[in-house]
């Protein structure tokens, strides 16, 4: 859909006005530095020859940090914490703040850099990691405000920028390369203000509250069941469903807490009942004794393959180092896939295997081993997950847990409602496309995102798309840090 120059410039004017930067004092005494993210919408049809997003895309409405985050305790010359270290839980020593001139809280991994932003109160109310739609928000947003964003991608200054002065960041003494936070042009803002968010292009990787596991990640939302719900029933009606604006009606689980254990429930069918109710369908009878009390909290999951052009699934079977025939269960689809097919290089854990032939759920291999990988015993659940064709197979024979990955440069983003928001790579291909960054990821194991690049990305990070699923969560290193965000009631 075209937009009028008039009416993009009017867009543009209504969302700068609503941008307001804060500072504020945490319940533990320290100042932090946010940015207010007004409501927006992206018209439909704006970008990708007007397919992309498919339909208005509303977006905002929250507080990020200005900064990357740094420690409480940090200064210009100090990190003011070790490397790897474990945040206790609700902390009032470990807080993670956003402020200016201060070395970034690098060197965490996942499960801390969630931990330091919840340990951030604020009037009572715990801050988060930001979610891939809140990051996804920035990056639409700073395209959809014209900004051609700047950052530290080439060790201290953009590439993209004269080798000058007054285009570095002040140096981190801790970190060749690194600036300290904030310090850069005001090119390095969103919106290429002084009001705006620094650095979400370059300096750090930043740790984003998003994982996948052999390439499949599974998107949940919550509901409450609307009646109590009697032992032996096979459905339940449930309202206040998350996210429900952005939902097509589809999920794979539903899952209950059944005394302190989580149950499984795979759904058949979901009708919406009007009023946001809906009635849930599954193919299991409730067998905990009593039932379910109105009001109980379930989760409806639904599974994604997030490899550009790939297929994956789990095992149905243990399957030993001499198996050539085994069954999977589960199967998602990625666009432009249509399964497991002949000729397609599948990941399994460390090991690599080549599809011989495909009959139903029933996969036969040509050998076990293939790339050079190692030879392996699986077991059942483990996921299968197919390469994608769009890109390069590397390192296949690495027995690391860092070791096969691909990568490729952006070219179109999904399109389905649950990602959408998301900004997440539908094709990849050799040569930057529109959305300008690359994406690189690993096709096994539990891997977290991290969004932005960092001080040697340099033309693989232009514009705050950069797509990273790297690393397994408990991963450091001085390259990756993170920032939180906050929603208010």
């Amino acid at each position: 859909m075209a937009i009028q120059h008039l009416s993009l410039r009017a867009l543009r004017e209504q969302i700068e006005s609503g941008t307001r930067e804060v500072t504020f004092k945490t319940d533990d005494g320290a100042m932090t530095q946010m940015v207010y993210i007004p409501r927006f919408t992206v018209p439909a049809g704006i970008w990708d020859n007007g397919a992309f997003p498919p339909a208005d895309l509303h977006l905002g409405g929250f507080f990020i940090d200005k900064y990357q985050a740094s420690h409480k305790a940090a200064t210009a010359t100090s990190r003011g914490v070790g490397s790897g270290f474990t945040v206790p839980a609700d902390s009032e020593e470990h807080v993670a703040v956003s402020l200016p001139g201060r070395v970034p809280w690098t060197n965490i991994s996942f499960p801390n850099a969630k931990q330091a932003c919840a340990n951030r109160k604020i009037n009572g109310i715990p801050c988060h990691l930001v979610t891939p739609k809140e990051w996804a928000a920035m990056a639409f947003l700073i395209k959809l405000l014209g900004h051609d964003i700047r950052g530290n991608n080439a060790s201290g200054r953009d590439y993209r920028d004269p080798n000058q002065w007054a285009y570095y960041g002040i140096p981190d003494p801790t970190q060749a390369g690194r600036v300290l936070t904030g310090t850069g042009p005001v090119s390095w803002s969103h919106n290429g203000m002084a009001n705006g968010v620094f650095d979400l292009v370059g300096n750090v990787n930043e740790w984003i509250d998003f994982q996948m596991e052999g390439g499949i990640y599974t998107h949940v939302r919550t509901a409450l069941t609307a009646e109590p719900l009697a032992e032996g029933a096979s459905s339940v009606d449930v309202h206040s469903v998350s996210e429900a604006d952005d939902w097509d009606g589809h999920a794979d689980t539903i899952v209950l807490d059944h005394g302190g254990a989580e149950v499984s429930y795979r759904i058949t069918s979901i009708t919406a009942l009007g009023d946001g109710r809906y009635d849930v369908r599954s193919d299991g009878i409730i067998d905990n004794a009593g039932g379910y009390a109105a009001g109980t909290a379930v989760r409806l999951e639904k599974r994604y393959c997030m490899i550009p052009g790939g297929s994956a699934a789990y095992l149905a079977e243990d399957i030993d180092d001499q198996t050539l025939t085994f069954t999977v269960r589960d199967r998602v689809d990625a666009p432009g896939s249509s399964g497991f097919e002949p000729g397609d290089t599948l990941q399994i854990d460390l090991e690599q295997v080549v599809v011989a032939s495909v009959d139903g759920n029933t996969i036969t291999v040509e050998a076990r081993g293939a790339n050079g990988s190692s030879v392996l015993s699986h077991p059942a659940g483990r996921p299968v997950a197919k390469l994608s064709p769009q890109a390069g197979n590397h390192d296949p024979a690495s027995t690391s847990e860092h070791g096969a990955y691909q990568y490729g440069m952006i070219q179109s983003l999904r399109t389905e409602p649950d990602l959408v928001p998301l900004a997440w790579p539908k094709t990849v291909g050799s040569s930057a496309g529109e959305w300008m960054d690359r994406f690189y990821w690993r096709n096994y194991r539990a891997r977290a995102a991290n969004r932005g690049g960092y001080w040697d990305s340099g033309s693989n990070a232009r514009a705050g798309f950069y797509l990273y699923v790297y690393y397994v969560p408990s991963y450091v290193d001085a390259s990756r840090g993170f920032r939180a965000a906050l929603h208010l009631p």
